[in-house]
């Protein structure tokens, strides 16, 4: 072969290319996320007590409308779960709540069980006028604090024995 000729490129047979860069990229990448991910993973200890506020709207029963609002307290340090202390007012009565909260994923999704004590005033759906009740809810937010709510209360008051078990059942945006 002369000097100075040209030699077509054989498309059978690739020539073998080193890329030193990509491969010094590929390795920064992959420590960086290594790093990353292992500083997500490992709690601070010094983050102490984080408190947050909670807000929520409800519709269901026995309160039909309501709003609440209250706080949320973390006590690891992570934002995720705590103890969640909530006070309700409504078109039919108010509530007061204080249970434990968990939230999971990025999206809004979690959960809380909650001890409620609910009192009702006139007309209330499914509930006894005035009177007060005691027990357990649990919420669920499926995404972005869009979920619903479970309860069930017990008649702690004296007067009417016409609802002495509440069912309470709703949709809510937020805790």
């Amino acid at each position: 072969m002369a000097i100075g000729s040209v030699v077509p490129l054989d498309a059978r047979r690739a020539r073998v290319q080193h890329y030193p860069m990509r491969r010094s990229a590929v390795f920064t990448i992959l420590l960086a996320c290594a790093t990353r991910a292992g500083a997500q993973a490992a709690p601070n200890p010094d983050a102490g007590v984080h408190v947050s506020p909670a807000l929520g709207v409800h519709y269901g029963s026995p309160l039909r409308f309501s709003a609440s609002a209250g706080v949320l307290v973390d006590l690891n340090g992570n934002r995720n779960d705590g103890v969640v202390v909530m006070a309700e007012l409504g078109q039919r009565g108010y509530e007061g709540s204080l249970g434990y909260f968990r939230m999971l994923g990025k999206f809004g999704s979690g959960y809380s069980m909650r001890a409620a004590v609910l009192r009702t005033t006139d007309d209330p759906w499914n509930a006894s006028e005035h009177t007060t009740y005691a027990g357990v809810e649990g919420h669920w937010m499926i995404a972005f604090g869009v979920g619903g709510r479970v309860g069930y209360l017990r008649r702690v008051s004296t007067g009417s024995n016409q609802h002495d078990n509440l069912a309470s059942l709703g949709l809510s945006i937020g805790l």
